[in-house]
C-alpha cells in the first residue's frame, strides 16, 4: 500500500520521546557524476567529478541509543576503493558508546555500506524490511549487477542475527520506538527503508539510500544502483512529500558531504554532525 506521508509523520510527532539525531561519517569517495546517475548522458550534461561521503546515524534520547544503519567494514571499502577513516566500533568508542548501550539498530537496506559494520555491534537487536530479508536470501538477488553491492560475510552475520532471534522484520509504517517511525521506500532495494525522528526542533526525515544525494531530491534524477526504477521515482517524491510537511525540519540525504558542512560538528569530533537536538 503507499505511505500516507502526513499518517506517517503524525504517528512520529506523536510520540513520547525526542532524540539527538548525529551523522557519523565513516568514509568518502572521489568519482565521477556519470558513475552516479542512472543514464547520465541522458540529461545532455557534461560528465564532472562528484564527491560522496558515507556515514551512518546515532540516536540518542534520555535513556536509549538507536543506530541507524551500521556502516561498512574495512574490507568492503577497500574492496571497492572507498576512502575508509574509522570502524564502526570506532565511531562509537569515540562516542562513549559500548555495544550493549544501544537499544536497537535500524537496517535501512542490506548493502555493504549498510550492514557491514553490524558484527561491531554484536548481540543487538536488529530491524529491517521483510521485503528487504527475503529479498537477499532469494536467487533473484544472485545476479552480478545487484551483487556487486552486498558482501556475503555481511549477509552471513545477518543470518547469525536471525538464530540468535534478535531480528525483527516489518512490513508497511511501523513505529520503531516512541519518536521513531519506519517507512518503506522501495527502489534502490526492494526493502529500502526511511526513519522519521522525533526531535526538539521538529522531525527529522533521514532519506538513507532511498535519496544518496540532495541532487536526487532536487532534479529527479535516480541514483545507477536500483531494483525497480518506477519504485525508486516514487520514493524520491515520497521524500519531497515529507519535506513540505511543516512538522519537518529536516531531510538528511544518505551520502551527501553537504552534510557535514551544513550542521555543526561534536566539539573535538570533526566527522560527527548534529543534525538535531532532542
Amino acid at each position: 500500500m503507499p505511505v500516507d506521508p502526513a499518517s506517517a509523520l503524525r504517528l512520529c510527532g506523536s510520540g513520547s520521546k525526542t532524540w539527538d539525531v548525529l551523522a557519523i561519517r565513516q568514509g568518502t569517495l572521489s568519482t565521477r557524476r556519470s558513475h552516479v546517475f542512472l543514464n547520465h548522458d541522458v540529461y545532455g550534461e557534461p560528465d564532472g567529478d562528484l564527491e560522496m561521503s558515507y556515514s551512518f546515524w546515532v540516536l540518542r534520547t534520555d535513556d536509549a541509543v538507536i543506530v541507524v544503519d551500521a556502516g561498512m567494514s574495512d574490507q568492503g571499502a577497500r574492496s571497492r576503493g572507498r576512502g575508509y577513516e574509522r570502524s564502526t566500533a570506532t565511531a562509537l568508542t569515540e562516542l562513549n558508546l559500548r555495544p550493549e548501550d544501544v537499544a536497537r539498530v535500524i537496517v535501512s537496506h542490506a548493502h555493504y555500506d549498510h550492514i557491514g559494520g553490524l558484527s561491531d555491534i554484536p548481540g543487538r537487536p536488529v530491524t529491517m524490511a521483510a521485503e528487504e530479508y527475503a529479498f537477499w536470501r532469494s536467487d533473484a538477488s544472485r545476479r552480478p549487477l545487484l551483487r556487486s553491492v552486498v558482501d556475503d560475510a555481511d549477509l552471513a552475520y545477518l543470518e547469525t542475527v536471525a538464530a540468535h532471534n534478535l531480528l525483527t522484520l516489518t512490513t508497511g509504517v511501523q513505529e520503531a520506538a516512541p519518536g521513531v517511525v519506519i517507512i518503506p521506500a522501495p527502489g534502490h532495494t526492494p526493502g529500502e527503508l526511511v526513519v522519521l525522528v522525533r526531535t526538539g526542533a521538529g522531525i527529522v526525515v533521514l532519506a538513507c539510500d532511498a535519496a544518496h544525494l540532495d541532487e536526487e531530491l532536487e532534479d529527479d534524477r535516480p541514483f545507477r544502483h536500483q531494483t525497480d526504477l518506477l519504485a525508486m521515482y516514487e520514493s524520491l517524491h515520497l521524500i519531497r512529500s515529507l519535506a513540505q510537511d511543516p512538522a519537518v525540519t529536516a531531510v538528511v540525504t544518505g551520502h551527501d558531504p553537504r552534510v557535514q558542512q551544513r550542521y555543526p560538528h561534536l566539539p573535538g569530533i570533526d566527522h560527527v554532525s548534529v543534525v538535531a537536538r532532542r
